[in-house]
């Protein structure tokens, strides 16, 4: 006597779902690098920000105001822009990747803030592993995003970001600027420029 209540195994895919499939899950990812490159200007806000610190920092040494100005200004910024893209509709998280990277950089961004500022008020900044622990950390983020969005050339940022936290724990103080300066502008400005400059294109699928 047969079981009437076992459920009917459901049909095996045929090719033409697995390439429906296949194709969703390329312009989902590709949907996800494009929201990552409408906030290529904030890449480049921090970049210029930071680099201004830099400026600030070493024409007066040592001054406790600097990073927590800079800083400051900068999150009003942000804050400032993105307000003025989502009332024109440019800041959206379309779909699961979007979404993950999102969360990626707004928890690093977080993370960092504390940091910083509690490593200035308790006065354990400039230190090596200080810089190593930022520089480190936003490769993190670099990384982590990448790989969601399956992105070659954000996992060559990444590395950038790693390769300036490893080299702080081999040079000597002087160089922690300079090796500061290099990442903002190449790991920052650059990317965010890129991000602009994608932004721009029509979408072309996950390969682009």
């Amino acid at each position: 006597m047969s079981d009437r209540s076992a459920p009917n195994p459901e049909p095996a895919p045929t090719r033409d779902d697995l390439v429906a499939r296949l194709n969703l899950m390329e312009t989902m990812i590709a949907e996800g690098r494009q929201a990552t490159a409408r906030f290529g200007w904030i890449f480049v806000l921090w970049g210029l920000v930071n680099l201004a610190g830099l400026t600030l920092e070493w024409e007066h040494p040592g001054h406790d105001w600097t990073w927590p100005l800079v800083i400051g200004i900068g999150v009003v910024l942000q804050f400032g822009g993105m307000a003025l893209r989502r009332g024109s509709g440019r800041i959206c998280h379309s779909n699961t990747q979007a979404r993950a990277v999102s969360a990626i950089w707004g928890m690093m961004g977080v993370t960092l803030i504390l940091y910083v500022f509690t490593s200035l008020f308790t006065h354990y900044a400039w230190g090596h592993t200080y810089f190593a622990a930022i520089l480190m950390t936003v490769g993190l983020a670099h990384a982590a995003s990448a790989i969601v969005l399956r992105w070659p050339a954000q996992i060559a940022v990444a590395t950038l970001w790693w390769a300036g936290g490893l080299t702080c724990f081999f040079v000597s103080d002087s160089w922690f600027l300079f090796i500061f300066g290099i990442e903002m502008f190449f790991g920052m400005v650059v990317f965010g420029l890129y991000g602009m400059w994608l932004e721009r294109r029509p979408m072309k699928g996950a390969t682009a």
